[in-house]
Order: C-alpha cells, then structure tokens, then sequence
C-alpha cells in the first residue's frame, strides 16, 4: 500500500479480504459520505520524522503532546494525516489495534484554520475502515468531536472522569487496613501484566502495554497475601502532567495505594481519567486534591458497548489509548 492514499483509493485496498457482501455495504456506508475534500487530496500514513509535525498540530489547538507520547502511539498502531501544499501537517487521527476486539481513535485533530473542510470526517472514514466491520472501535470524544463522531454511527458507552492535582495529599489510612505490598515492575512481570490488563480491558493490547511500560517514569506491582498480583499501575509524565494510568486494582484500597506511591515525592500537576465503572472512586481522590474538571463521553462503533471487562480497572492509561 502506497504512504499516500485518498479516500476512496484507501477503502477498496483495505476491503479486500471482506466478504463481498458486507464489503458492499460497509463501503456505501463509509465511502458514500459527502466531504468537502477535492480528488487530490490526500491521506498519509505517518511516521517517526512527522512528530514535529504533529507536536505543532496538537499546539495549534492546545493540546500537550510530546515526543515519547507520539512514539508510543506509532509503535503501537497508525497515524493517519493531511498536509498542506507546504507540506505540514493540517489534519491528523490515529487508530489502535488490540487484538482483533477492540480499537482505539484518538489524536483527532484539524487546524484552526483548515476546519469545516471535511478533513476530520475523511481521516476517521479511514481508521474506521482500517480497523474493519467486526472490530469494535472506542474513542473519548471531545465536545466538539461529538457531531461528527455520532454522524458517523458512534454511540455512548459510558464516561471518563478527568481529574487533575496542583498539590498531592496523601490519602488518610484506616488502621484496620493492612499495608499494600507494591513493587517496581520488571520483566518477569510482564505477561502477568498483560494477561490481567487483558481481562480489565477485554482486549490484548500486549503491543500497547509493553511500550508504555518502557515509557513510564515509574511501574508498580501489588501483590496479594498469598503472593499473587492483584493489579498495577502506571506513572507517565507529559509536558505540563504526570499522568497516573492505567489502573488496575482489585478494589480502592489497592488503587490508591497504588496511586499514593505514583504520586508521592511528585512536585509537579497530576491526571487521572477515571472510568465511569467506578463513581464512588473521584471522591476518594478529591480528598488527596484532585479536582474533578470533566467527564467526556467514551463512544463506540460496531457494538452496542464496550467488550466485558473483569471491573478491576480504575484508570485509563491515556484518552487516546482507552
């Protein structure tokens, strides 16, 4: 497949191996939407020497992406992008693969300036074809994003609430609680890691997962009483927050004792995106001084909801990741 692809040049390749009658329709489903896109104008799949690009792009809209971020996303799935007739980056939206479950869109973007050209509706009509009919698609949507996201068949799945922290307090431990036990992750850790992320999420996202790993300013692991792991947790830092996710805990006390020992000694601002499975979780962080700033919608594509989860997660890693 050539880097550079229209829309329509992009869909019969990527349909081929679809049964001729769901191909048929998925194709009138997706290509047959008008956009105000001329002939020529193309998709690009990006690569590693964009990020400058697209760093620029996340900046024009006040966005926080930065380079090891944008290196986890390629490595772990595609960016797709339009340019304009100097050559930069005026569009962009990614797609994730886990498996052949679950997908994850995010870094949706259009310019300023390059709006309301149907830059947005073409780069998602590709991801959504490059996932496939049979795979569900999630994304978190912004409040602008909504529209197009909904015209395009996405639906509620439920909420994530973002919550960010200028200065972290500690949680105040019950003394009838023993103490979590929690260590670094190491690599002998890390297909127990994928296996219970896999049932907190409901898709493999081993590709994802080991990135981020590599990624994280710090890695943890708690174990149970009897030695086995019971959840783990994630620290990135960003350009202006360290980001705590994802998650992954048998019930609040082993979360925030993972989150307390994230966030401890951090001098910096805090995020965490809580999943709306866990409503009576943002007021335990709110007593370590988190603020509750919004609650952007997950939506999904291709299935009524997301694919079952075992409940242990908290947090997600990142809302382009899920």
């Amino acid at each position: 497949m050539h880097p550079a692809l229209t829309v329509k040049e992009n869909a019969p390749y990527l349909m081929r191996k679809l049964p001729w009658q769901r191909r048929r329709a998925y194709e009138r489903t997706m290509i047959g939407v008008t956009t105000a896109l001329s002939p020529e104008r193309d998709i690009y799949k990006l690569s590693e020497t964009d990020i400058p690009g697209l760093i620029a792009l996340s900046e024009s809209v006040g966005w926080d992406y930065a380079e090891p971020e944008l290196r986890t996303v390629l490595s772990s799935g595609t960016i797709y992008g339009i340019r304009n007739n100097r050559r930069q980056i005026v569009a962009s939206a990614a797609i994730i693969p886990y498996g052949r479950q679950l997908a994850s869109i995010g870094l949706v973007i259009v310019h300023p300036e390059y709006r309301r050209l149907g830059l947005g509706q073409a780069l998602m009509q590709t991801c959504i074809i490059s996932a496939g009919p049979y795979t569900t698609i999630q994304l978190i949507a912004t409040k602008e994003g909504e529209p197009l996201y909904e015209k395009l068949g996405f639906r509620r799945a439920g909420h994530v609430c973002k919550l960010l922290c200028d200065r972290y307090r500690p949680p105040s431990w019950g003394t009838e609680r023993e103490p979590v036990r929690l260590i670094p992750m190491t690599n002998e850790h890390i297909p127990e890691v994928i296996e219970l992320d896999r049932r907190s999420v409901g898709a493999d996202r081993s590709r994802f997962l080991q990135t981020r790993i590599k990624q994280a300013k710090q890695s943890l692991i708690a174990y149970t009483a009897d030695g086995t792991i019971a959840g783990f947790g994630l620290s990135i830092q960003g350009p202006i927050h360290l980001t705590l996710g994802p998650i992954t805990a048998p019930d609040d006390h082993t979360a925030l004792a993972l989150i307390d020992r994230l966030a401890s000694g951090h001098c910096g601002k805090l995020r965490i995106d809580v999943v709306s499975e866990r409503p009576a979780f943002p007021p335990l962080l709110e007593a370590c001084g988190f603020a509750s700033v919004a609650e952007p919608p997950v939506m999904v594509l291709h299935s009524p909801g997301l694919p079952p989860r075992s409940g242990n997660l908290y947090s997600i890693a990142a809302q382009i990741f899920g």
